[in-house]
């Protein structure tokens, strides 16, 4: 959606408008309409033509308009192995598409020029401060043996529960199906051990009808609870699940309507540790519900907005889902309560420059007509582009916490948590706020490397009604920036250094991958 700007509280309302009036703003589509004669790949080294044709949303032989070269252009895109992509449509014997009437089918010639990226790498990786630095190394393949499959292998050491491997493998098209498998594992001793392995065939195109999947999982994670700074609990989490869903796309106006059911089994143990004595009550759950999703497919490509160098596809349009569900004896639950959640994600282009990505989600259970397990989440952030690569970026995010079923739930906040220049888990209670803006200056951009910085200010606050009082805390700082616009996923190497203003802070680095917001 597309507006000038607008206080943060109007954004829902402009959603509900535009459900009611079905009006968005969106290019004029094209009435060119090509009948595909040949196709053909340009560009890629290692990747397999067939693996690039496979991901077009058209064959030899079919007629496509406009709106099948955008998208299949951005599904393209979406390929962590490829760059940019461009698919140019050329008349076959000098005959122009434009002049064809709405009704006529031009013979054309289908040419798709692709840029790969640097999809294999052996990466270090850095998150923490100088006092509880974590690292690692990731072995990955984002396009194993050209076939476009996805490989990586994960050693990191956490400063908090130790080492820990793990490995994942998916591949995107099974048998040269539109079906998805992934399998993920992990292993970090008496922390945590993982698995989980998964089937789906999700939306590929606008126009697919289904989409369904299943998914098996088994984890173990060792907890932590925190008051101050000081550990107050731990204990382990162990978790058993499965999961089948189906949802089905409809397309009315602008707007694609997704109506779906899903049912979830779950079983979760739970076991402390000595000399601590909480752990939460162990549950078995059984929950039917169903969905509705109403979302608008709007893109804009924009360079220098999230990212740092790489053109970016945005998706400017919002989207809302309500779901409802049941935990109910009969199928087997320890527990009788109806759920609610509601997820609102309104964003849209504010300027020629400017955007705005929003998310509030609420969910919720009922147990004697009153509200439990109540989980509220918030969040809004901004973009304005600034003389062609500089950028402005603003965020705030709220998240409370209420009458929860795991009486030690809490929100941490610190530097682990988004706030620079105060310690890991320094601040903790059921409710949480945290904002910021950064402005994020470009000093020298190369098609290889682009090299930044970060002027910064962060404020926040972590606290309890009824146990503690509000108090809020501020930071300031500033940061190195060096983004690779030709390696996998276009990663931001991120470095900062902040002081916190309150109760003589020191300075506190930290360092990571990609930007905090």
């Amino acid at each position: 959606m597309s507006t000038g700007l607008l206080p943060s509280r109007w954004w829902a309302w402009l959603v509900v408008l535009q459900l009611l009036t079905g009006d968005c703003l969106m290019a004029d589509e094209s009435s060119a309409r090509w009948l595909i004669k040949t196709i053909e790949i340009r560009g890629t080294t290692r990747t397999h033509d067939d693996i690039v044709r496979r991901e077009l949303l058209f064959a030899i032989g079919d007629t496509i308009d406009a709106d099948c070269v955008t998208e299949t252009e951005r599904n393209l895109r979406r390929l962590l192995f490829l760059g940019d992509v461009r698919l140019r449509i050329e008349a076959i014997s000098g005959r122009d598409p434009h002049a064809a009437g709405p009704d006529r089918e031009v013979p054309a010639h289908a040419i798709v020029e692709a840029v790969e990226r640097h999809a294999r790498a052996l990466s270090p990786l850095l998150d923490g401060d100088a006092e509880e630095l974590s690292y690692g190394l990731v072995a990955l393949d984002y396009n194993f043996l050209g076939r476009g499959q996805i490989a990586q292998v994960t050693y990191f050491h956490d400063a908090i529960s130790g080492d820990r491997i793990s490995a994942s493998y998916r591949e995107p098209r099974l048998a040269a199906t539109r079906h998805a498998l992934r399998v993920s594992a992990g292993y970090a001793g008496s922390e945590s051990r993982d698995l989980s392995l998964s089937l789906s065939k999700p939306f590929h195109a606008l126009d697919t009808r289904w989409a369904y999947g299943v998914s098996v999982t088994q984890d173990r994670q060792r907890q932590r609870l925190y008051q101050s700074g000081d550990l107050l609990a731990r204990y382990d989490d162990e978790f058993t699940g499965s999961a089948l869903w189906i949802v089905q796309s409809h397309s009315s106006g602008r707007w694609k309507v997704r109506p779906g059911i899903r049912l979830g089994i779950s079983d979760r143990n739970f076991a402390t540790h000595a000399p601590y004595e909480y752990e939460p009550a162990p549950r078995h759950r059984v929950i039917p519900s169903l969905s509705l999703t109403l979302w608008q497919p709007v893109y804009v490509r924009r360079q220098f907005i999230r990212g740092l160098g790489h053109i970016e596809d945005l998706q400017t349009g919002g989207w809302l889902t309500v779901q409802a569900g049941l935990s109910t004896r009969a199928l087997g639950s320890d527990r009788n309560y109806p759920i609610v959640a509601l997820l609102l994600a309104p964003r849209g282009q504010i300027t020629t420059n400017g955007f705005f990505f929003g998310s509030l989600s609420i969910s919720t259970r009922f147990r004697d007509r009153e509200t439990w397990h109540l989980i509220t989440s918030a969040s809004g952030s901004s973009y304005v582009r600034l003389a062609k690569r500089h950028v402005l970026a603003a965020r705030i995010s709220y998240h409370a916490l209420h009458r929860t079923e795991d009486r030690g739930s809490q929100l941490l906040l610190g530097i682990d948590s988004g706030l620079r220049g105060y310690a890991p888990r320094r601040f903790d209670g059921s409710r949480r706020i945290l904002a910021g803006i950064e402005a994020r200056p470009v000093f020298w951009q190369h098609p290889k490397l682009v090299v930044g910085a970060a002027f910064f200010a962060d404020t926040g606050s972590a606290w309890t009604p009824g146990f503690n009082r509000q108090t809020w805390v501020s930071t300031i700082g500033a940061g190195l920036r060096l983004g690779l616009p030709t390696v996998y996923d276009a990663p931001v190497l991120r470095a900062d250094i902040a002081h916190g203003l309150q109760a003589s802070q020191p300075w506190q680095l930290s360092i990571g991958l990609g930007h905090l917001f």
